[in-house]
């Protein structure tokens, strides 16, 4: 990827930026504490006003596109920890993995500020952009609908991490923070999550009339990946018909899929997909913060689900290119859509399709859903062994769709986590999770208040917003 930052950032420039990621609890709970104050001074003299000062803040690939939530997936039910690997785990892990009341213990947790430094950023540029004025100019609309996206899909993770699912019953609760100024002098406040919802809608539809077609770079949004954010957003709501036309709509723009038969697979590689910027499904590229219980690390302590392993069928390419199987009955995570060791947290063309298929699906257009499930799954078996599914029933294809997005995104960002979130709504599909650890049983009911995280601690002490109920 061509290095802006390289290019427009002085050493001045830099240190500023190492000094914003420094007093990133700063930026979420504006507190006026002496280095924000420092980094303010400075800033007040260095202020960003180019289109170039604004790409540089956009385009730092290691603050922008890394480091996504991911802590979700530690609760979630696509793996197990042994008894040897949970007492070797540590306390957070631990924590995460029984459903604690209390996860941190004091542990500094940077999911949260990393989240709102990225947001701090965003808000900067929107700023600057402002003081423009309206700028009929591609670049300058790319600027803008880029920092909008990045605003917008920061606010999405927190909601999914730290606020409950969207419910008609939920929506006047406390959402997340919607920082939408850089001024640190505006106190934090938690926002209902009807709000919250409401501000990441309207920041990618925005997003979406500004970003070009293709962005050349896959750190940075293009059109088809708002669509795809957006259709999660309203997927996530529950809204069934919105969803189903963001996610058409994504894929009218962009819909190829990677043929797990092609030379772009390594099956004899400890990562067997593309390595970035490799992948052509991709449309917005993220890689997900550490976590050794859930990671494609060689050394992760998780195990895969024994059942959701052996849903797969014998000539279904995933289950030896997702998975490692030792021969010891023990079967680990390999293959994230990053081509590495960390989780992929960005958007691709086939979670579009899985987003329309179940809606068309739900609503009751069986041969659209059959469509996309036989052209993702034709795509994702040795070639010349899948045979077409043929179902009528609406109830049937559905619960089979659901279980096709189970195995496709098993380790993708928190999706298995939002997924329990959303169908523990419907009674049907509504699951109660149970760990045993050394004769001790846990349990997370379906729409447990657990499943909206504790706010960092140190974000509480700094800034006074309410902590969530567990």
């Amino acid at each position: 990827m061509k290095s802006y930052l390289n290019k427009t950032l002085n050493k001045h420039w830099l240190s500023i930026l190492a000094m914003l990621s420094a007093a990133c609890y700063t930026i979420s709970s504006c507190q006026k504490v002496d280095n924000w104050l420092d980094v303010k001074s400075q800033l007040n003299h260095v202020r960003p006003s180019t289109l170039e000062d604004f790409w540089a803040l956009l385009d730092e690939e290691n603050r922008m596109n890394r480091f996504y939530p991911v802590d979700g997936l530690a609760g979630s039910d696509n793996y197990y920890l042994t008894p040897e690997n949970f007492q070797a785990a540590g306390d957070l892990l631990q924590n995460h993995y029984t459903w604690k009341k209390d996860i941190y213990n004091g542990i500094v947790v940077a999911d949260w500020a990393n989240r709102y430094e990225v947001i701090g950023r965003a808000n900067i540029v929107l700023e600057g952009l402002a003081k423009l004025g309206t700028v009929d100019d591609t670049n300058f609309k790319y600027i803008k609908g880029t920092a909008l996206f990045f605003r917008a899909i920061n606010f999405y993770n927190l909601a999914q991490s730290y606020s409950l699912p969207f419910s008609n019953e939920n929506i006047s609760l406390p959402g997340i923070v919607l920082r939408l100024t850089s001024d640190v002098n505006v106190p934090s406040v938690r926002s209902s999550i009807e709000e919250t919802y409401q501000q990441i809608i309207r920041d990618i539809s925005l997003a979406i009339d500004l970003l070009p077609l293709s962005s050349g770079y896959q750190t940075r949004p293009n059109k088809a990946a708002a669509l795809i954010l957006l259709a999660k957003t309203y997927l996530v709501m529950g809204d069934y018909e919105h969803a189903l036309q963001r996610s058409d709509q994504c894929l009218s723009l962009s819909d190829g899929l990677l043929d797990y038969n092609s030379n772009l697979i390594k099956p004899s590689s400890t990562y067997r997909f593309p390595a970035f910027p490799g992948n052509p499904e991709v449309q917005f590229f993220a890689r997900g913060t550490s976590n050794r219980s859930i990671g494609p690390q060689t050394n992760a302590y998780g195990y895969v689900d024994s059942l959701l392993y052996q849903s797969y069928d014998v000539n279904d390419l995933r289950k030896s290119l997702i998975y490692n199987n030792s021969g010891n009955g023990k079967i680990q995570f390999r293959g994230s859509y990053t081509g590495e060791n960390t989780i992929f947290a960005g958007l691709a063309t086939n979670e579009a399709y899985l987003i329309r298929m179940e809606c068309a699906a739900r609503l009751g257009n069986i041969k659209q859903a059959l469509a996309d499930l036989n052209h993702l799954l034709i795509n994702r078996y040795r070639k010349g062994t899948f045979l077409p599914y043929q179902i009528d029933d609406k109830d049937a294809l559905l619960r089979l769709i659901l279980l096709e997005r189970r195995k496709e995104l098993p380790f993708t960002a928190q999706i298995r986590w939002e997924d329990l979130r959303r169908l523990n709504l419907q009674a049907e599909f509504a699951k109660t999770l149970i760990r045993k650890i050394s004769g001790i049983t846990y349990e997370l009911p379906p729409n447990d208040k657990r499943y909206a995280l504790p706010i960092p601690d140190k974000e509480i002490q700094l800034s006074g917003i309410p902590q969530n109920e567990r």
